[in-house]
């Protein structure tokens, strides 16, 4: 310690020494510098002597002699003590480490030396060598920053300091100690927030910080609750968070520690007299809180609970209740009570009023009930609040007899029925029932004939005669009695059930009915509902109405969905009810459940007739509207027709193509449509269509080509002609052929021998001209005679050789010509015999003139070529007429087959002798010629 003294005043000489070779003025300095610390309110005090108002005041962290206050004040001298004083707050607890402070006079001019510099040691000086936390068990209000030092131990390390689970980051203050700030502090926990310094190997030291609010106490109210003391109570406010027993919350009321005060929805304290104004002071750690209240006795009156509630008389119909109270007090107090009644379908609320009202008459009960009684009571004037409810009680009424039942007939046929009656409810049964009494009565028989049922029955068959109507009673019995009997009479026969039904439409699911007044409606009407088209016993309901009402609402809790009601309005009388109107209805209309039946489909033809019959009743589930027919193709639906009409259950779909069809039908009501029904059905031709189009129509196609292509000729007949037919001029002949026919002596050429027969008479049946091999011409080349005697034609023999460069021209030819003679000069000597003229002659091919040959046939080995001849009537010999048609027979012969055999050549190298001798001629002027040559 004295070291630390020593220090402090070198330093302060240091400091003096500084100032005085700086020049600083000669203002007297502060005498007599004490520092006064106040550790839990982390504040230091300062007090000197001085003749000035004005100072500089500097604090110092001694150790490190960190500057933590440079400021000026003006501080005035206290004319008791004459003295100045200045009080310093400081950031972190003083006890964290040593603090140092000095002080100088300051005026306008000039400033005086420091004072000598005064310190106050911290818990961190080499005298307390213990680890320590600063400050301990401090209490705060949230939201409030606050700043912890640890003091770590000699030669002990320091490693961090935790808030709670949150890691800070630590301030050196001096060589021991470490600092850090917590800012904007949450509220604690119950034990609140743990500080915790720590080394590298274990917790060194720790504090708790108790973070939380002030009071929040409101809305003192006292009353009274035995005419003469006082209770008033509170509400606690927002939490304060403070829950250790130095920070919690103390009241007192009217200077009177509230002791009894405890943790509810309101607070209390009591005071056993009233003192018609009151004050309530709450109080802790952060904060202090008044309330005040004030009233009269009689304006804050809350009684409490009555006591030995008891039934002392209990009937079917009233009970008589008592009770106490535990004030006697109360026995004069002018008060109001209100009861509770709760029972099955049954709760009500009851007031009382009388002085010091301790019995009530309860009136109006149901027999056979349990009833569950509470009671509570408050003063008439003045009414501050009820007081607290009794205990509940239970009353059980007595048993009486049952209330008269609603009684109803249904006929289902027009001598069939039942008679209907409705369970009666706890409170009209007046006690469990045990049964049913049924009685039928008739003009015909004398007296009632009873009959009982269980009481699980509602309902009891009758059977109708044609001689007069039936009166039934039904009547009700449960063990204290019978109940009166409930009579409907029956009429002998049905008439009025042909009755023309209309159409029910539905609002918002309820029908709304209404009808003509009737006269004979002495007793009022009845409004029954049934579904419609069912048997056997039937969910039969029915409602009476006054005979004032003409209307009425059936609502859509009494009906179903989707079902057909019948619905009916009767006029009641002391008779049998009179039907008056009757319709047939949906609450709701929905889609068919099931599609139509027996969907059938049925040819005729081209035509389909698809037929159907309707859903069933309970399937429709609404009024059919129509109906629509699809034809199914592919993924979609194709709508063929709409039918408006529901009676309408067939249509015919005219027009259909030989192929597989699949159709649709669907019902639909004003809520859409049913799932549809399917058939499906491949068209097929009938036997009479079938054999009338198998002859007509390959006819009518043949006919229509045969049009088309004479059509197509004739349009285009002078290309035909040309192209088929085209026009071959005749040859022409140098010399004279005037001279009659005659035998031509013409010499064979060295390559072929022509015979020329003559004959008178031509033999058509013999053969004319022979094609000689040329081995027989070189053996008989000098022996030719002609027998001109011979009845057989002169036979024309001619050479066909074509004569090449030299090479070939005594090569051996066969009858079908040489294939492989050259054509290079091609000469060909001819003898004819007879050649007719060419006005005369008729060609074998139908032409007058020359026509070349356009194929030729190769025939066998020795071929014999016949030559036919058309006499005529004027007995012309047969002249030369050429062959059809020519083709080359040699491969050589097909560069020249643009020259050889053309209509305008007259050289060839193939024989012009038909080759097959069973060719006749055809006269030239055929109906094809005409038609190319445009004749008729």
């Amino acid at each position: 310690m004295q070291g630390w003294v020593t220090l402090a005043l070198l330093l302060s000489l240091g400091v003096g020494c500084s100032l005085g070779q700086n020049g600083v003025g000669e203002l007297p300095v502060p005498r007599g510098l004490t520092l006064n610390p106040d550790l839990p309110a982390q504040t230091l005090s300062l007090t000197w002597q001085s003749d000035s108002s004005l100072f500089d005041l500097e604090i110092f962290h001694t150790e490190l002699m960190n500057v933590v206050l440079n400021e000026t004040v003006a501080v005035k001298t206290d004319p008791v003590t004459g003295l100045h004083s200045w009080t310093w707050h400081s950031p972190l607890p003083l006890e964290c480490t040593s603090h140092s402070a000095h002080i100088r006079a300051r005026n306008q001019q000039s400033v005086s030396q420091w004072s000598p510099l005064q310190t106050i040691p911290g818990w961190d000086i080499p005298e307390k060598s213990e680890s320590n936390m600063f400050p301990q068990d401090k209490v705060v209000p949230v939201g409030s920053n606050m700043t912890f030092c640890c003091i770590v131990k000699e030669k002990e390390d320091f490693k961090e300091i935790m808030y709670g689970r949150q890691e800070m980051s630590a301030t050196r203050l001096s060589r021991r100690t470490y600092a850090i700030t917590a800012t904007n502090q949450p509220v604690s926990g119950n034990t609140g927030t743990n500080v915790i310094c720590c080394s590298q190997r274990l917790t060194l030291t720790g504090a708790v910080v108790f973070v939380g609010y002030p009071p929040g106490d409101e809305g003192l109210v006292c009353e009274t609750r035995d005419l003469a003391s006082a209770e008033c109570s509170w509400k606690k406010g927002r939490d304060t968070g403070l829950r250790m027993r130095r920070s919690r919350t103390k009241y007192t009321l009217n200077g009177r520690d509230c002791l009894e005060a405890n943790e509810r929805k309101r607070w209390w304290c009591s005071s056993k007299a009233w003192e018609q104004s009151w004050t309530l002071v709450a109080r802790n750690p952060l904060g202090t809180v008044h309330l005040m209240d004030s009233a009269q006795l009689t304006d804050r009156v809350h009684l409490l609970a009555p006591v030995n509630v008891t039934a002392v008389e209990v009937k079917a119909w009233s009970a008589t209740l008592q009770w106490s109270w535990s004030v006697a007090a109360y026995k004069k107090l002018e008060m109001v009570c209100q009861l509770q009644l709760f029972a099955h379908e049954l709760n009500s609320t009851r007031n009382y009023s009388g002085p010091g009202l301790s019995s009530v008459v309860l009136e109006s009960l149901w027999p056979d009930v349990d009833y569950t009684v509470t009671l509570y009571c408050g003063s008439k004037h003045g009414f501050w609040k009820w007081g607290d409810k009794s205990a509940p009680y239970r009353i059980h009424t007595k048993m009486d007899r049952p209330d008269a039942l609603d009684v109803w007939m249904w006929m289902d046929s027009s001598n069939t029925g039942c008679v209907f009656w409705k369970p009666l409810s706890v409170r009209k049964s007046h006690g469990a029932l045990v049964g049913y009494e049924v009685s039928q009565s008739s003009a015909e028989e004398d007296g009632w004939t009873p009959v009982s049922l269980p009481p699980g029955n509602f309902s009891y068959p009758i059977i109708l005669n044609n001689g007069s109507d039936i009166t039934v009673a039904v009547a009700a019995r449960n063990p204290a009695g019978l109940s009166q009997p409930s009579t409907v009479t029956t009429p002998a026969y049905r008439a009025d059930s042909q009755l023309s039904m209309s159409e029910l439409l539905s609002t918002n699911g309820s029908f709304v009915l209404s009808w003509q007044p009737n006269a004979n409606a002495s007793s009022g009407y009845a409004v029954e509902w049934v579904p419609t088209g069912c048997s056997g016993l039937c969910p039969v309901d029915w409602k009476k109405v006054p005979e004032s009402d003409s209307s009425f609402t059936l609502n859509s809790d009494s009906l179903v969905a989707g079902v057909r009601y019948t619905v009916s309005v009767y006029a009641l009388s002391t008779g049998a009810p009179t039907l008056l109107q009757r319709w047939q209805g949906y609450s709701q209309e929905m889609t068919p459940s099931q599609s139509v039946r027996e969907l059938l489909p049925n040819q005729s033809g081209s035509d389909v007739l698809l037929s159907w019959k309707a859903t069933a009743m309970e399937n429709q589930r609404g009024f059919i509207r129509g109906y629509t027919i699809y034809l199914a193709n592919a993924a979609h639906l194709e709508l063929i027709a709409n039918i408006s009409d529901p009676e309408v259950q067939s249509y015919r779909v005219k027009g259909l193509s030989l192929s597989s069809y699949k159709f649709v039908v669907k019902a639909y009501t004003s809520a859409g449509e049913d799932a549809g029904a399917t058939v499906a059905i491949k068209m097929e031709m009938d036997t009479a269509d079938m054999l009338f189009v198998g002859i007509l129509v390959p006819l009518g196609i043949m006919f229509c080509c045969l049009i088309l292509i004479s059509i197509c000729c004739y349009k285009k007949r002078e290309w035909v002609k040309k192209a088929f037919y085209p026009e071959i001029p005749g040859p022409k002949v140098p010399g004279d052929w005037s001279s009659p026919q005659g035998p031509l002596d013409v010499k064979p050429s060295p390559h072929s021998l022509v015979h020329i027969v003559e004959s008178p008479e031509w033999d058509f049946t013999k053969e004319g001209l022979f094609p000689v091999p040329e081995e027989e011409e070189e053996s008989e080349n000098d022996n030719i005679e002609v027998d001109a005697d011979s009845d057989e034609p002169a036979l024309l023999r001619y050479y066909n050789q074509v004569v090449g460069d030299g090479s070939h021209g005594n090569q051996v030819s066969d009858s079908s010509g040489s294939s492989n003679t050259s054509v290079d000069s091609t000469q060909t000597e001819i003898t004819y015999a007879g050649i007719q003229s060419p006005t005369s002659s008729q060609g074998a091919c139908g032409g007058g003139g020359y026509r070349p040959q356009m194929q030729s046939v190769i025939g066998p080995a020795e071929p014999q070529i016949e030559f036919e001849a058309d006499f005529q009537d004027d007995g012309l010999h047969a002249g030369y007429k050429p062959q059809c048609s020519w083709q080359l027979d040699s491969p050589e012969a097909e560069n020249f087959s643009g020259s050889l055999g053309s209509p305008t050549s007259v050289t060839s190298s193939q024989f012009l002798i038909p080759e097959s001798s069973e060719e006749k001629p055809q006269p030239s002027n055929t109906w094809f010629h005409n038609f190319l040559s445009g004749k008729s």
